[in-house]
Parts: C-alpha cells; sequence; structure tokens
C-alpha cells in the first residue's frame, strides 16, 4: 500500500485495479451568473425606465462590431439561451454527464482528490498515475489516461484523451497542464469545448482558465451551429475574457457565413456581462421610396454608471445625412430622462436644412411629489412624415410640450400642469389649433369608498387657457358630491348628489362679443346606478361552468342651463358605446355640461371556469330619454329629440383554447340601419402560428365621414424551417377604397440562424403618397443580430407574433 502522507497537498488517493468499474453518470453541476445594476442605463434600445435595468441583448448582440461579446459569455460560461431557442438543433449539442467521483477529499474543500487504476510515488515529490485517472477540486474535474503530480508548486501534467469539467464548460485535448492545485489549467493539443446552455462550441490551439476569473485562446473558434454543420462561425488569433474586470479582448477575428469570410477586425475590446463599454452598435439597413437605400451607424457612449449617449449617422440616399444624438440618464436623485435631437443639412428632396428635438424627465421625488416633463419640435410640417421610421410616427400633427407636478396627498391629490402644443402644419388656421394651459390645477379627493355610509367627494379645477386668435381667460370648475352605497355579495345600489359650478374670467376677441366678461354655471345632478349578479352552475362538455346574468340600471338628472355664452376651451363630446351608458356627461371637458333626464338599462352575461376566467362575455345595453337634449357644442345646432339611444352591444369569446373572437354592435333605430359594427377574430392553434382578421365600420351622416376598413395579419409556418408573415389594411368605403398598410414577408430558421425578409407599402400622405421599404434581418443565434429590427416591427403590427429567433 501506499501511504497518504507521501503526497503533499493531495486528499483522498484511492488505486483501483486495471479493469475496475466504470465511472456511472452523474449530473452536472451549473451555475448561470446574473449581474445588474439598479442604476445602469443600456445602449441603444436597451433601456427599461419603468424598472430602471438595462437589456443586455439590445447591447451586445445588437452590435456587430461586438460579435465576440456574445462568444465571451459562452467562454465565460454564462448562460442566457432559452429553451425553445435550439429546438431546430434535434437533440443538440451535450456535455458528457461527468462519471460519478472516486476520490474522497476529505475535509479540505480546497485539496486535489486523486483516483487511478495505478500509481507510481517516486523521489522528489513526484507522482505517476495511470489508467482512468481522475482529479478533482470543487467544479472542476479532470479524467485522463496519464497524469504526473509534482508537489512542489502542486502541478498536474495529464496525456492522452484529457477531458476537462468546469461549471458550464467541457473541454477536451491530447494533453493538459494543471498549476496551483488546478487553479489554472492549460489545454493544449487540438482542444475542443462545448458550452451547453448556449449550445456553442469550436476549437482553438491552447485554452488557459485562469482560477475562474481569466480565459485566454489562441487560434480559436465558435459558432452555435451543429457539429460538422456551421453555417456561420468566428474565428480569432487571441481572445481574451477577463472576468473580474467583466471586459474581453480579442485580435484578428474574423465572421465566417456560409463558409465566405464576411467581416474582419483586427483588435476589439467588448464587455462582459451586463457592463457596458464604448463602441459601435449594428448598424441597420432598408430602402424606402422617398428615401432611397438607408444606413444607420450608431456609436455607443457609455459616460457613467447612470448616464449613456448614442450618436448615429443615417445615410439616405435620396435626402443626404442625417445626424442623430441621444443622451439618456438614470438616477435616484435626479429621475430618468432623454434628450434627442436630429440634424439633417441641406436635405436633397425638401431643399433645406431640416431638425427635431425632444426632451422628456420624469423623477418621483419622494412619495408624495413627482414631475413628468415633455417638450418636443421640429422644423417643418413634413419632417416626421418623411423621415419618421414607422407610421405612428409618421402621421403626427401636433408636438406636445408639457409639465405636469403631481402631488399624492392623504385621501386626495393634485395635478399642476403647463401644456401646449406646436402644430406642425402651418396651414392649419390658428382659429382651429388648440389652447394652451398656463397653467391647469386639478385637485381630487380620493377617500376609500365606505358601503352603507355617507361618502363626501369633489374634485375642483383653475386653469388658465391661452390662444392667439380666440378668446382667452380663466376657468375655474367644482364639483363637490355625497354618494351612500349599498353593496352586497349579490347587487348594488349607489345614488350620488353632485353640484357643478364653473366661472370664468375671459379676454373676449370681437368675434366673442356677445359673451359676458365672467359667466358662470351652476347645475346639481343626481345619478342612481344599481345591478344585480345573478349566478348558476352549468356543465358543457363534461366540464363545470358559471354562468351569470348581471342587469343594471342607470338613471341620470341634469337639468337644463343655456351654456351657449360660454366658451370652448377644451371639450368635446365622447364617442358613444357601451361605457358611454353609465357616464355623468356626454362631454369631455368642463365647458359644457349635458342636460339630462334618461335611463340606461344593460344586460351583461358572462361564463367563468372554476378558476373565475371569463370564457364568454356579451353585453347590451340602450339609454331611454324623458326629454330632448338641448346643450350642444355648435349653438347652430338644434336639440336631441330621439326618445332613446342607439342600441349597443358587445361580445367577446374564447373558444377552445385557440379562438379568441370579440364584436362590438351600435343600431341606429330611428335611421333603420347599423351605425357601426367592428368584427375581430383571432386564431392561434400554437406558438408560430396566429392569425387576425378585423373588420370595422362607422356610418355617420356625412359621406366623407364614413370609415369602413378590413384588417388581416399572420404568422404561420410554411414547412420545418419557413414562416410567412403579412399584413393587410384596406379602406372599402366608395370614397377611399384603397390599401392603408400591407406587407409581406418570409422568416427562415435554422438551428443557429435566421433570416427575416418584409416587403412594406403604406399610406404616408395623401390620397396616392405611399411609401415602400424592403427589410432584411440576419439573426445568428447566440450570437448576433443585424439588419433593420423587423422582429420589432412585426410584434407591432401582428398581435400575438412571437420571435421564434429567440
Amino acid at each position: 500500500m501506499v501511504s497518504r502522507a507521501m503526497v503533499s497537498g493531495i486528499s483522498g488517493i484511492s488505486l483501483r485495479n486495471a479493469g475496475g468499474r466504470r465511472p456511472r453518470p452523474a449530473r452536472m453541476s451549473r451555475r448561470i451568473a446574473k449581474r445588474g445594476r439598479e442604476d445602469d442605463v443600456a445602449g441603444q434600445n436597451g433601456y427599461d425606465p419603468a424598472t430602471g435595468t438595462v437589456n443586455r441583448r439590445a447591447i451586445l448582440t445588437g452590435c456587430l462590431l461586438c460579435v465576440l461579446a456574445a462568444a465571451a459569455s459562452a467562454f465565460a460560461g454564462v448562460a442566457r439561451g432559452a429553451d425553445g431557442e435550439w429546438a431546430q438543433c434535434g437533440p443538440g449539442l451535450r456535455i458528457p454527464a461527468r462519471p460519478v467521483s472516486e476520490t474522497k477529499p476529505g475535509d479540505d474543500p480546497e485539496a486535489i482528490g486523486l483516483s487511478a487504476d495505478d500509481g507510481e510515488f517516486v523521489e522528489g515529490g513526484v507522482s505517476v498515475f495511470t489508467g482512468n485517472v481522475q482529479a478533482e477540486r470543487g467544479a472542476r474535474q479532470l479524467l485522463t489516461d496519464r497524469l504526473t503530480y509534482t508537489a512542489d508548486g502542486e502541478t498536474l501534467d495529464a496525456r492522452g484523451n484529457v477531458r476537462f469539467w468546469d461549471e458550464g464548460l467541457y473541454v477536451t485535448g491530447g494533453q493538459a497542464r494543471a498549476e496551483d492545485a488546478m487553479a489554472e489549467v492549460t489545454v493544449e493539443s487540438d482542444p475542443s469545448y462545448v458550452i451547453e446552455d448556449r449550445h456553442g462550441h469550436g476549437e482553438a490551439a491552447r485554452i488557459t482558465l485562469s482560477g475562474g476569473e481569466r480565459i485566454i485562446a489562441n487560434d480559436a473558434t465558435y459558432t452555435t451551429c451543429n457539429p460538422g454543420d456551421a453555417d456561420w462561425r468566428i474565428t480569432a488569433s487571441h481572445v481574451e475574457f477577463d472576468q473580474a474586470g467583466e471586459v474581453g479582448t480579442v485580435r484578428n477575428m474574423w465572421l465566417e457565413f456560409m463558409g465566405q469570410r464576411v467581416f474582419y477586425v483586427p483588435w476589439m475590446s467588448f464587455p462582459l456581462g451586463d457592463r457596458r463599454k464604448t463602441g459601435f452598435l449594428a448598424p441597420t439597413y432598408g430602402i424606402g421610396g422617398s428615401r432611397g437605400v438607408e444606413l444607420t451607424a450608431p456609436y455607443y457612449f457609455n459616460l457613467a454608471p447612470n448616464r449613456d449617449a448614442t450618436l448615429t449617422a443615417r445615410t439616405m440616399s435620396e435626402r443626404g445625412v442625417q445626424a442623430i444624438g441621444e443622451l439618456r440618464f438614470l438616477s435616484r436623485a435626479y429621475g430618468s430622462g432623454r434628450v434627442e435631437a436630429q440634424l439633417l443639412p441641406s436635405d436633397a428632396e425638401f431643399g433645406d436644412d431640416r431638425a427635431a428635438f425632444g426632451f422628456t424627465h420624469r423623477h418621483r421625488w419622494s412619495s408624495r411629489w413627482s414631475t413628468d416633463t415633455r417638450v418636443e419640435w421640429a422644423s417643418d410640417a413634413e419632417y416626421f412624415e418623411d423621415l419618421g421610421t414607422n407610421l405612428a410616427q409618421s402621421s403626427r400633427t401636433h408636438l406636445p410640450r408639457r409639465f405636469d407636478t403631481r402631488y399624492r396627498g392623504d385621501g386626495w391629490n393634485a395635478l399642476f400642469r403647463f401644456r401646449d402644443f406646436l402644430t406642425l402644419d402651418r396651414a392649419v388656421p390658428p382659429m382651429h389649433r388648440p389652447y394652451a394651459t398656463l397653467p391647469q390645477v386639478l385637485v381630487r379627493t380620493t377617500f376609500p369608498e365606505r358601503n352603507r355610509a355617507l361618502n363626501f367627494g369633489a374634485t375642483a379645477e383653475l386653469a388658465y387657457f391661452e390662444q392667439r386668435a380666440r378668446t382667452t381667460g380663466a376657468r375655474m370648475d367644482l364639483r363637490p358630491s355625497v354618494t351612500w352605497p349599498f353593496r352586497t355579495s349579490g347587487a348594488f345600489v349607489v345614488p350620488k348628489v353632485a353640484l357643478h359650478f364653473t366661472q370664468y374670467a375671459l379676454d373676449r376677441t370681437e368675434d366673442d362679443a356677445y359673451m359676458e366678461d365672467a359667466p358662470s354655471r351652476w347645475t346639481p345632478s343626481f345619478s342612481l346606478d344599481g345591478g344585480v349578479f345573478l349566478e348558476r352552475p352549468v356543465t358543457f362538455r363534461g366540464r363545470s361552468l358559471s354562468h351569470t346574468i348581471e342587469p343594471r340600471l342607470y338613471y341620470l338628472h341634469v337639468p337644463f342651463r343655456h351654456q351657449d355664452d360660454l366658451p370652448i376651451f377644451d371639450t368635446g363630446r365622447f364617442s358613444f358605446n357601451f361605457a358611454q351608458l353609465f357616464r355623468e356627461d356626454r362631454f369631455s371637458g368642463r365647458d359644457r355640461l349635458g342636460d339630462a333626464d334618461q335611463v340606461a338599462l344593460a344586460l351583461t352575461s358572462r361564463l367563468l371556469d372554476d378558476h373565475g376566467g371569463e370564457l364568454a362575455r356579451a353585453s347590451v345595453g340602450r339609454i331611454h330619454y324623458f326629454r330632448d337634449r338641448k346643450v350642444m357644442l355648435d349653438a347652430t345646432q338644434g336639440p336631441e329629440t330621439a326618445s332613446s339611444s342607439d342600441l349597443v352591444a358587445e361580445a367577446e369569446a374564447r373558444l377552445a383554447r385557440r379562438w379568441r373572437v370579440r364584436a362590438g354592435f351600435q343600431y341606429d333605430a330611428d335611421a333603420g340601419r347599423t351605425a357601426r359594427n367592428t368584427f375581430g377574430m383571432r386564431y392561434r392553434p400554437g406558438e408560430r402560428r396566429v392569425v387576425n382578421a378585423t373588420y370595422r365600420r362607422v356610418h355617420d351622416a356625412g359621406p366623407e365621414e364614413a370609415v369602413e376598413q378590413a384588417d388581416l395579419s399572420f404568422a404561420w409556418p410554411i414547412g420545418r424551417d419557413w414562416r410567412a408573415v403579412g399584413r393587410w389594411n384596406f379602406a372599402l368605403n366608395e370614397e377611399e377604397n384603397r390599401t392603408l398598410e400591407a406587407f409581406g414577408g418570409l422568416e427562415y430558421e435554422s438551428c443557429c440562424w435566421g433570416l427575416r425578409m418584409v416587403a412594406r407599402r403604406f399610406l404616408s400622405g395623401g390620397m396616392d403618397d405611399y411609401s415602400n421599404g424592403v427589410f432584411l434581418q440576419l439573426e445568428l443565434k447566440g450570437l448576433t443580430g443585424v439588419g433593420y429590427d423587423a422582429d420589432a416591427f412585426l410584434e407591432r403590427s401582428i398581435p400575438g407574433y412571437e420571435d421564434e429567433f429567440r
């Protein structure tokens, strides 16, 4: 027998006879590294203002010049792959199970445990082990055919069939050397490695792992494709990952795609984990009708842990080069905000310089005080139409300029607001431009409701309205109210009495000379809201469900007050729908208070599952008027004399977990026609499949105001690797009869890469002013995505769409 004491620094030596029992499979230990900073701000499109966290993928994998950053995480063993990301890879890449440990490390966790079939101890502190040799220290485990241990320096030299396991990493090679009690391990002689969590693997001439903090690889390759089918890979002469400093460097890096070298970097450094670093972000490109071929190249500045900036050059072949700058900040002391400026000198199509500016800031100064600021500006009316990147941005007509201060008290809150709008279209007459509120103060009580007791509430508003071409002035509005709710588990009755008082101080124009300088209005109101909740158990196809019937009655009485001598600062009329049945006023704003003597009758029925989830719901209702309505926005209009409102109904159902249907209906009995109707359907049989269809029709008095549109969108697989996506939004009414937006595209997904191709045509201006675009996006799974951000566009345009490349 060999004395264990003869080998310094080694514990748990065990020798097995040749042909002894083979190692049994053991589960590999894993560690998922997660890092983050509450005050970090990510790079382009990577910051979540709601939580103050950073989207690492938007920084690392969105950067063509930082393609090695994802590989850095792979070498470092950081697990980020989604479970379904590698579904196309079949069984995929797996790390061999660790053999059952044959060592007995004893009480010292830092000691090396060794086992082998045979061992020889020689003078000088050198020991030689042969046959199924296992060396283990902590999470590191080394298997080889022959191992030489030197006590001086605690080094291990392995020769033949080397296999090395670390947390999330598996390396094989012909030989290896471990120093300082396996704190530093170097694998040579054609080593290869596997990172199972990222489906990553590659080869290198030499791989050195130092203390779990530094990894150095020479002449290394990396890919997430299946072995033997590397559609893409990266190669580099030298890669170094400093996990302690969270920085990686690479020399002579090539990105290869389909066997061709497509991108080269002689040297670069990049962040590891969630740490950010100054550098280029991913360029995007596309083809647009009015902008031509478009290419953007953003550069990211990591200014501080809570500040960053992005400077982007946007080249458009038909217009010129646009500069875009963005500064963002996030602080517990000063809140979050963004400053953005855009400049396009000498627009070749427009014939002049063009610019835009935006500033936003939000902060909660304490548990009671918060502020919200938003300021936007553009040089001309067509700026967003010509240079906007999406339909919502290109259709903007007014830019807000607003500053809000909010206070939350005990049982009340307050809003102090300055608000104005910049009208982009200078052709809009001043008379038709919106008022500015300079300022507006709104106070509202928020006492919790007490059942079967008197509840007092109030809202108060004081505002000054400014407009150069119209009557201006101040408005004070007070609305105290009293309720006495009576609620049980199956019914409720809520009577309410309120007083509405409004006082003006006006600076009139000649057109409004008929108004008084200080007109006022006071009006009481009474409402009674009541309903019953009836429920019964039902069985459908052997499934226990609950069926409810919920009748509701809402009576409203507001006496008529003459209001034609009052200005209209910010008041409009609500669109009629099911929710409008139970409103206290048919007008928004405080300049008009609708007279009423009416009762609304409604019925809702629901079908609930055994967990209370809503499977189906249907509601129908109507208002019955006991007198004509005389208060109008336009004094030239006569009173409304109909004895009842339109009949409104809405329904929604979830069928067989695949179908979701919703519909709305509004019927004008006096005209004998449908005033509004909508229908929507979604079919989603699986994660990769969704079809949406929507129809909307609004029949108003004027033909020019009629709306009839159909919208169809889908994402559907074509075979195993392909998926078709598309949308068609069409105006069906005779006055338009045209496509509002249409796009179609294909997605291809293989094991380790995907491609999106989308062609789009949308109405951007007048009757026949269309914009066209073709967008491409290449996604190298586990590494990076380059090209236009088509996945975000499809998520916005196709309800239920999910990016399957992630």
